[in-house]
């Protein structure tokens, strides 16, 4: 290739290596003229007077809001390659005007989310957790006399978005149970995973042994699992959230696990998560809380650091792309 393209890292100090690996980088640098300082939120004013030329960044985590003041001084931006998850914090309707397009490794991230939530499920129906303060609390061996177990009982997927089908069709392939999901813009033709059912929330959520959430945070999602669903689970049943903690009645879970302590909730996001030291799910054994590790970490980010190198090599190319984020995709992501 005789001409490269200027292209930019902008992500976060210590994002770059956690993202993009030496050998990434080196196909970075075949590809594209790198600019050779990595731009951040704290930096990246003082640069602005030599970011025209600059036509693809490559980012993650700790990119910045695509406001006029970021977009003017990059006058010949293209194309953004996203190695994180959501877009939806920092894509603005300013930089789709100036049809500036974007690809994220969301389906990357979809990976390590579904696998965790695929584990979860499965130590949900034996009751693990349960068991095993049980058994520290009483020393002594007793086997949980109402685990579901993984023979016919019943698991619930809310939302078959990336992750919610992965986890659906892992499901379906490997184990004999009963599968009910909800999502409104699923319909029954359309599921295509053998022995899915489509089902209203309120009869998945009465119905299930295991409940495990894969919605995105919006508007209309917020607070979608309410007080009256809550209550409506069965008993001993367990509720699984790795999506976002704005999806649950936070209080009203607080309660239910106060009042039905045969209920557990394995909870990989919380309301306010990184301000929640006062939150009485601390105190309540049958919550059981993880700090965001169901997302990627430490070398699983690295997946989606190549998956977007991909992206910029048959960008260059001419080759469709295979993870652009259309407006309709936007408008459903996390």
């Amino acid at each position: 290739m005789s001409y490269r393209p200027q292209s930019a890292y902008f992500l976060r100090s210590d994002a770059l290596e956690k993202i993009y690996s030496k050998s990434e980088q080196a196909r970075i640098g075949e590809l594209t003229q790198v600019y050779p300082t990595q731009l951040t939120l704290d930096n990246w004013r003082d640069h602005r007077e030599s970011l025209s030329q600059v036509e693809y960044l490559l980012s993650g985590w700790g990119m910045a809001v695509m406001d006029a003041e970021l977009l003017d001084a990059l006058p010949n931006l293209k194309y953004v390659f996203y190695g994180a998850g959501s877009i939806r914090e920092f894509y603005t309707d300013l930089a789709q005007e100036r049809e500036i397009g974007i690809s994220s490794a969301w389906r990357a991230n979809a990976i390590p989310t579904a696998e965790f939530a695929l584990a979860t499920i499965i130590l949900s129906l034996k009751q693990f957790w349960r068991a095993q303060r049980k058994a520290k609390q009483d020393r002594k061996w007793q086997k949980p006399a109402n685990a579901a177990g993984t023979y016919q009982s019943t698991v619930g997927i809310v939302s078959l978005g990336a992750i919610g089908r992965k986890v659906a069709q892992r499901l379906s392939q490997e184990h004999e149970l009963n599968l009910l999901a909800y999502d409104p813009y699923v319909s029954v033709a359309d599921s295509s995973i053998d022995g899915l059912r489509m089902v209203s929330l309120e009869e998945l959520m009465a119905s299930s042994d295991v409940v495990s959430l894969h919605a995105p945070n919006l508007p209309e999602t917020r607070g979608l699992i309410s007080q009256s669903l809550l209550q409506s689970m069965k008993p001993h049943a367990t509720l699984i959230n790795t999506a976002r903690g704005d999806l649950i009645d936070e209080p009203a879970l607080v309660q239910l696990l106060k009042d039905r302590p045969e209920m557990d909730a394995v909870l990989d996001v919380t309301l306010n998560e990184y301000e929640n030291q006062d939150s009485p799910l601390w105190d309540l054994p049958n919550a059981i809380i993880t700090p965001h590790i169901a997302g990627s970490i430490n070398g699983e980010c690295q997946r989606m650091g190549a998956l977007m190198v991909d992206e910029l090599e048959r960008y260059l190319s001419g080759l469709p792309l295979k993870h652009n984020v259309s407006s309709q995709t936007l408008a459903r992501m996390a």
